[in-house]
């Protein structure tokens, strides 16, 4: 199990044996509050200053009092600052869906247990990418809710306007349930599901053979789809914009505390905390502004009771131990197919789907903000 952490209970934690999920054994992110268990975020030496938690947190006692089974704790990019999902201190879990792949990160742990048949559902969180990526790479269903959807007291924050707690699942119905148990209500019921359309602009950053096989799939089932274009701004500017947004709030929230207690961080991470470090305040301002306006323009481009089609990644898992620098392409590559949805704060579900060069690649479903339930009612149509 080497997507476990070193610190992973031995033994399962149970508090209920009835509710909605009566039963499910899961996996956990170390990313949050477990009564009486330390959390290291993906790096030694802050599980070694943690102090253990005295409750758990809220989420994570919604699902155990529905009847769930927390079975473990899973290995996570350090501070959560890759998509890719290699831990230079804990190891790559190892993607049994993709062989020598890497899962996708930073919720890594949580995908790759759940390509063995040990587990019916596993949590993560997503900021940038972390539970969309993995769940394309391992071939696994994954969302990103709706920003703020679930309570995130007890969670240790990255960026905090971007970060949500999302799940994964093999299952459509156990997903299906996760989210009845964690979102929260819902005060846009009377909004009504539309149409389908294809994000083309999503679609032209993909691989030549997950395009083909993506127009395949549409032309057969959904072949009068309307197509349509997100935003008029280039991919790449709306990924720079959502990385110094995400930068400025690491600066505020996580590197604080590495300036004091001055832990070990691998070269790869600590590039990106050095990076984030000298993020000014007027770039912030600026990204803030943008960010605005892509909201504007995307409410008129996908309106509510519209959901935008694309494949989630722009192609199957890189192979593992390749060196930061040959990844870079593939991070920002990544990261101009996943922004949109941190950046408008929408929900956006990965479903398994296509077949890449190197193992699975997934198609995604992009709502409205609060279209978390709608969206999980439509996957069975995907």
């Amino acid at each position: 199990m080497n997507y476990l952490m070193p610190h992973s209970p031995i033994n399962p934690i149970i508090e209920s044996y009835n509710g909605n999920l009566k039963n499910l054994k899961f996996v956990l992110k170390d990313m949050c509050d477990i009564k009486n268990i330390k959390t290291s975020c993906g790096n030694p030496d802050f599980y070694k200053a943690c102090e253990p938690a005295k409750k758990h947190a809220e989420f994570l006692s919604n699902i155990l009092s529905e009847g769930a089974i927390l079975e473990g704790i899973t290995i996570c990019d350090e501070f959560f600052y890759s998509v890719i999902g290699e831990n230079s201190h804990y190891g790559t879990p190892k993607n049994l869906n993709a062989p020598n792949c890497v899962p996708g990160g930073s919720s890594s742990g949580s995908a790759a247990a759940l390509t063995t048949d040990l587990f019916d559902f596993s949590i993560g969180s997503d900021t940038g990418g972390s539970v969309r990526v993995p769940a394309s790479f391992c071939g696994l269903l994954g969302i990103r809710p709706t920003h703020g959807r679930i309570n995130a007291n007890g969670v240790y924050p990255m960026a905090p306007s971007f970060d949500t707690i999302g799940w994964f699942s093999n299952n459509i119905k156990t997903f299906q349930k996760i989210g009845e148990v964690l979102l929260d209500k819902n005060e846009n019921e009377n909004i009504t599901f539309n149409q389908f359309v294809i994000a083309e602009d999503l679609l032209e950053l993909v691989d030549t053979d997950i395009k083909n096989q993506f127009n395949s799939y549409y032309k057969e089932l959904h072949p009068n789809i309307k197509h349509i274009r997100l935003s008029k701004f280039s991919k790449s500017e709306i990924a720079d914009n959502f990385r110094i947004l995400q930068a400025g709030e690491i600066k505020e929230h996580v590197i604080p505390w590495i300036e004091k207690n001055k832990p070990k961080i691998s070269l790869e991470i600590n590039s990106r905390i050095e990076m984030a470090s000298e993020i000014l305040p007027l770039e912030i301002d600026a990204a803030k502004t943008f960010r605005q306006e892509i909201i504007s323009e995307i409410n008129n481009s996908l309106p509510e009771g519209d959901i935008a089609i694309f494949p989630t990644t722009p192609f199957s898992a890189p192979k593992c131990g390749q060196s930061d620098q040959d990844l870079g392409s593939d991070r920002k590559k990544i990261m101009e197919m996943t922004s949109i949805a941190g950046m408008t704060s929408r929900p956006q579900i990965s479903i398994p789907k296509f077949k890449g060069k190197t193992g699975p690649v997934g198609i995604s479903i992009l709502g409205w903000q609060n279209s978390d339930e709608i969206l999980l009612n439509k996957l069975s149509e995907i």
